[in-house]
Order: C-alpha cells, then structure tokens, then sequence
C-alpha cells in the first residue's frame, strides 16, 4: 500500500507525527513523507519562523487571533484568511499526490487536509484522506477537513469540538496519539538509567520546550534548583532545542554557580531516552508533549503561561488529573519537592495514565487505513 504522509512545519509536532507514522509502516507498504508549502522553501521557514515570533515575544496576541478564528460559522468552510493557505498550497500538493500515486492520504495537520478537502470538491483527487487530531481540542478552520474520510483523535474526549464543527460522529475514530514506535520499544527505566550510568535513587528533571524551546529554561532551572529533597540525589536534564541564545545562557549560569547536576543540551534526535529516565517533565502544552510523555510513563507538568491549544490541552487533562500545571515559574520548586518527597503522588497519576491515554497510536491509525482502503 502506498501512503502519502503530508505534514506541515508549525514547531516540530506535526513533523515528529509524520516521521512516527513512517516508521511505523507495516513491511510492505510504502510511503513518503511532503511538507505541503515545500514548494517554496524560503517562504516556508519564513512561516515557521513568524509563528515562533508570535509564540515567543507576543503569545497573548496569537490566542487572541487564534480565539478570534475559532469563532467563525462552520459553514464558512473556505472564505476569507482561511484560503490563503488552501490557495497556497493546492497545486503543490495535487503535483505531490499525481507524481506519488497515493492509496491514502494521512495529514498530520488539519491545513493540509483542508488543501486535500479542496482538491476532493473540485475533482482534483478522489482518494481516501485522514487526518489526525493534533490536540484535545480544534484549531481555527478545522472545519474546512470535513470531507475526510475519518479523523483520527487521541481520546473520545475530544470528539465533542469536531461535531460542533461540522463533523460526523462516525467520521472520529479514536486513535490515540501516534508516537514513535522508539518510544515503545525502549527498556525499562530501571535499565536504562543502569545502562547510562544514573543512580536508581536519584530523582530526574527534564525541561524541555519543543524543538524551537520556547520558554525561559534558565528561570526554570533556577526554581527547580531551590528545591529541597531531603538528600535525595537530583538532576537535571536543560533540553534548549533551536534556542542556541538559551543555551548558551544556561551553559554560563551552570559554570558560574558549579551546577554540576545540570546537563544542558541543543536540539537532540533521542527524546525517547530523555523521556524515559526522567520522574518529572516539564513542557508546554502541546500534544506531542502530552503524547510522547504519556507513552514513556513520566509524570508531566505544564509550564506557566501555555497559550491557545497548549492551555487548553493543559486544562482537559488536569482535570482527569493527569498532569500539573503552573501559574507562575516559582512554583517549580514546590511540584519538585511534591513529587520526590512522595512517590505515591506519580504513581497515582500514571495510574490514571493507564486508564486514560491509548497506546500504540501508529499502530491502531494504520490498521485502520488498511482495513477501510
């Protein structure tokens, strides 16, 4: 079977989710993974680098504009802003589709589904297309993927936003979120901190905010470094991304106080490991933050000010009492001191983990592509 995987690069989530479907191929298929504006690449990184603006210097402008289109009427599917990048991106993707020759489509972001929505009403393709929910709730114009053959969510708690929408309940198929098949196929905690050479007894911190890190990683490492645990050994795993100025920044606190418990790093290809060894993970609130957290059994923490979907994320599942938020950086040290002076608190909550999150993702979606092809 050969699958057409098209992402968009909005952060680094949605191409985490394409790299994870196509690795998780079942043997015999074939697939391939487009960037739906790879058309023009300097416009494209242009994009990337606007939303990180907007998220970085002027985040309660971007929920404003983004509350703002989540408001628009459903049946306005394919007017105004929204068109822009169905317009942009259409004849790209309909090259892409004719050149590949798809038996499905799988989109990682609802822009790229919406193109292929288009392309369906105006006979461009006729094929099977999904799309996967890439939060717990809709961002603007999801309405515009009605079309889709189904929509793949990560729990049926999200379902109720897509209907408001303009989708069918037999349209949603929860899924759960697609994580990388290296996430399952790790070893325990207990050997893989063995392996690496981490004390069994030492509590593991790991701060890190998305690929572009997005966040003031140095404030939060000072708050977690009041901490008192009684003894107990700590570390602390500063995971910068892209941000090369917060690096270098964190590099020079740590020689500066001999923080020698504090491993600072740039962008790194093995979060699976990261994820794995640590008790405690602070993020922002995106879904591949709560997804790839939830599948290593880490217990995670929302940082302060998430904005638009990371908020809402953030929101739903506190409220299933799985993950913690801040309000404000300081409070850092108190959740540290919480949860390792008391390991039954993690406990509890990865056992409510258990019974929420839906595990092997890639493997249920394909599955389901296979069966209704």
């Amino acid at each position: 079977m050969r699958i057409l995987i098209l992402s968009m690069t909005c952060g680094e989530c949605h191409n985490a989710m394409a790299r994870a479907l196509l690795a998780g191929l079942p043997e015999g298929d074939v697939g391939k993974i487009v960037d739906i504006y790879g058309q023009d690449e300097r416009a494209r990184h242009k994009d990337e680098r606007s939303y990180l603006f907007y998220m970085r210097y002027l985040p309660r402008l971007h929920e404003l504009v983004w509350n703002h289109y989540r408001q628009i009427d459903p049946m306005h599917r394919y007017r105004g802003f929204a068109m822009s990048g169905v317009k942009r991106g259409a004849d790209y993707v309909e090259a892409q589709i004719k050149d590949f020759g798809p038996d499905a489509i799988v989109c990682t972001h609802s822009e790229a589904s919406n193109i292929v929505c288009w392309l369906k009403i105006h006979n461009k393709y006729q094929g099977k297309v999904y799309v996967i929910m890439h939060d717990y709730i809709t961002c603007p114009w999801w309405e515009g993927s009605v079309l889709c053959d189904a929509v793949f969510t990560p729990h049926e708690i999200a379902h109720r936003c897509l209907l408001e929408r303009g989708f069918r309940e037999e349209q949603l198929v929860p899924t759960g979120f697609p994580v990388h098949p290296n996430f399952e196929r790790l070893p325990s905690k207990a050997e893989l901190r063995a392996s690496l050479g981490i004390p069994a007894d030492a509590f593991v911190v790991l701060c890190l905010n998305g690929g572009a890190g997005i966040g003031d990683t140095t404030g939060l490492v000072k708050a977690l470094m009041r901490a008192d645990l009684k003894g107990r050994e700590l570390l602390i795993y500063a995971v910068c991304g892209r941000n090369e100025s917060a690096k270098r920044k964190l590099d020079a606190l740590c020689k500066k106080r001999g923080w020698k418990n504090v491993r600072v790093y740039g962008f790194v290809e093995n979060v699976p490991e990261f994820m794995r060894i640590a008790d405690l993970y602070f993020c922002r609130g995106g879904m591949g933050a709560f997804g790839e957290g939830m599948a290593s059994g880490v217990n995670i923490v929302v940082r302060e000010h998430p904005v638009s979907q990371e908020h809402h994320n953030r929101d739903i599942l506190r409220a299933q009492g799985l993950c913690e938020g801040l309000k404000k950086l300081s409070q850092a040290t108190e959740v540290l001191e919480s949860y390792a002076l008391d390991p039954q608190k993690g406990v509890a909550m990865q056992a409510r983990v258990g019974e929420f999150f839906i595990r092997n993702g890639v493997r249920n979606i394909m599955d389901y592509v296979h069966t209704h092809a």
